[in-house]
């Protein structure tokens, strides 16, 4: 069973259904200004005003629940490998598969002593916090930026597609040494 063309189908159904709820209101407000008048429940129908309140809640929660296994379907097992990303003050800590490092600008600011080695083709799920303060790893030529947020992780799936060191910066101000925390990813050949 595939799960995006039910989400598809459902979507369908919804617009067809909001079309259709559009032109009744459109027929009837035409009705009603040729004066022949609407239809009327009375004044209080509670069966009717439950209807059109629990029908299109369990419609949206429905669809907000395909939504979100939609999008999140499947990415577990895309990556070949994890990457844990910590921002420090000013320096990024690594870890990939059992090798742990931190990478540690040198004198220009522009390079570190040891660079993230990514392999080309790779599928990378990178895992993102902060130790300290609010970071940003940003890679502007990979297309790639995430915030480091002290207590929460988040999430970065990339595949590189270029072989070559690319060196990118924190974009959050974190501090007297921001200007010092490069983000430096050397894509290599397998």
């Amino acid at each position: 069973m595939n799960i995006s063309l039910i989400y598809y189908d459902v979507v369908c159904y919804v617009v067809a259904l909001c079309i259709l709820i559009s032109i009744l209101v459109l027929l009837a407000l035409a009705w009603d200004i040729l004066g022949v008048g609407v239809i009327s429940f009375g004044g209080d129908n509670q069966v009717v005003e439950l209807c059109w309140t629990i029908i299109p809640t369990s419609v949206v929660l429905v669809l907000a629940i395909l939504n979100i296994n939609y999008i999140s379907d499947g990415l577990d097992g895309l990556a070949d490998e994890c990457v844990g990303v910590v921002g420090h003050q000013w320096y990024w800590s690594y870890g990939i598969g059992s090798q742990e490092f931190d990478s540690i600008s040198c004198k220009d600011g522009l390079i570190v002593d040891k660079p993230l080695r990514l392999y080309l083709g790779r599928a990378y799920r990178f895992f993102v916090t902060s130790f300290d303060v609010i970071h940003s790893f940003a890679l502007p030529t990979l297309g790639l930026k995430v915030d480091a947020i002290p207590g929460r992780v988040n999430q970065l799936f990339f595949i590189p597609e270029r072989v070559g060191v690319f060196t990118g910066y924190c974009s959050e101000l974190c501090g007297a040494g921001h200007a010092y925390m490069p983000v430096v990813v050397e894509v290599l050949h397998h």
